[in-house]
């Protein structure tokens, strides 16, 4: 059962938010440490009507079932270096490779509660309203930090800046996060269809199937599960070009539609552990310093459809050494002055860089990495690119910014 459509869905019902293709997946995996997905759950294929890819869009779309708890799988499988050493226990970084899993639970988008789980520790993200915590058990430590009413972190707050409790919350740990982020890649670049069907999580599915037109897309296509009474997305799955094993999934294992209990949602600071306020002080800091402020650190979009690219500012090349080695000094300070990487993240990121090639071209100079799936560029100049496309879309890209 397969039916095309060619962006006939309406943009009003598909772009939520303001995510572009799949730029936010790429600044998730490298800086936000939200990397996605999850193993194949399917099993028998069920039996359903019919239905278009049109429809099934508008479907998807349209879902109401903003209520739910479960538990998901995430894997990862990147190509990249692998990660240095974390410290043991769960750690959002160790999403960038592996297989882990989560328990979710939500009641609309300011009532959330995602746990990653390990056999010996937990890490815990809690948004209750403009009120958000994340909790390290490993280190029995707690940050707390707010956001606005519509669930998003305060511009210029700490936790944003950090990829801390702003910049985790903002990342796509369900499946229903991840669909609606790819929702705003189908546009005239895309070609949609459905796929059959399959069983997710014991619920009876259709196959959404994202197919990128654009030429220099890394991303061979997307499949999203969805759900065939509430249209609600069950699993996401993202090929890259020439097909084999997905390079990120995510999906339930089990999943129930009904809402929370609102004690879900309440935190309480455990016994002994250090809670630390995460205000917009950083901003002001950075400001007074001359380093760079949080909007210049954001992340932007750069390009269209499947060949969006995320560009990052602030990624001093030799700030990350000292970033990694100032992890474990006792200080407690960062390495790197801007104060976007912490010493996990600032080591991962020198692996990289060690792994890379140099390269030139009209955006300077820089080192450049590359996977199946993913493009890096690092600059001399202190900016980061990333995206699912090859190397000469993303210094094509570089180079209509300029050097710094």
């Amino acid at each position: 059962m397969t039916e095309n459509t060619e962006n006939n869905a309406p943009n009003s019902l598909l772009r939520r938010g303001s995510v572009r293709a799949l730029a936010p997946f790429t600044v998730v995996a490298i800086v936000a440490t939200g990397a996605v997905l999850a193993p194949q759950f399917a099993s028998a294929a069920p039996t359903l009507p019919a239905i278009s890819a049109q429809n099934l869009l508008v479907k998807l779309a349209q879902s109401k079932a903003d209520a739910y708890s479960g538990t998901v799988a995430m894997t990862t499988n990147l190509g990249l270096p692998a990660l240095p050493d974390l410290g043991g226990g769960a750690n959002p970084l160790s999403l960038l490779s592996g297989t882990h899993t989560l328990q979710v639970a939500a009641n609309g988008p300011t009532k959330q509660r995602i746990a990653l789980l390990d056999t010996m520790s937990e890490y815990d993200l809690v948004r209750n309203g403009t009120q958000v915590w994340l909790y390290d058990s490993s280190q029995n430590s707690v940050e707390h930090g707010t956001a606005s009413a519509d669930g998003h972190a305060k511009q210029g707050s700490k936790a944003d800046a950090k990829g801390g409790a702003g910049g985790l919350a903002e990342a796509p740990l369900t499946p229903q996060q991840a669909a609606q982020q790819l929702l705003a890649a189908v546009d005239p670049t895309t070609k949609v269809t459905v796929d059959g069907t399959k069983l997710v999580a014991g619920r009876a599915a259709y196959t959404l199937v994202l197919t990128p037109k654009q030429s220099g897309s890394l991303v061979g296509r997307v499949e999203i599960a969805v759900d065939s009474t509430n249209g609600a997305p069950l699993q996401v799955a993202l090929y890259p070009v020439g097909g084999g094993s997905p390079v990120f999934e995510l999906g339930f294992t089990s999943v129930s539609f009904s809402a929370p209990a609102a004690s879900q949602f309440n935190f309480t600071a455990p016994k002994g552990s250090v809670t630390k306020e995460l205000s917009g002080d950083q901003s002001q800091a950075t400001a007074k310093s001359g380093a760079p402020t949080q909007s210049q650190l954001a992340p932007q979009a750069l390009g269209t459809g499947w060949l969006s690219v995320v560009e990052l500012h602030g990624v001093n090349l030799s700030d990350l050494a000292a970033g990694a080695s100032a992890k474990g000094d006792g200080s407690g300070k960062q390495g790197n002055a801007t104060g976007l990487f912490n010493g996990d993240i600032s080591s991962y990121l020198n692996t990289l860089i060690g792994a890379g090639k140099s390269v030139h071209g009209a955006f300077g100079s820089g080192k450049l990495y590359t996977t199946s799936f993913l493009s890096i560029l690092i600059t001399d100049d202190g900016r980061l690119f990333a995206g699912a496309v090859t190397p000469a879309v993303l210094e094509a890209d570089a180079a209509s910014q300029g050097t710094k």
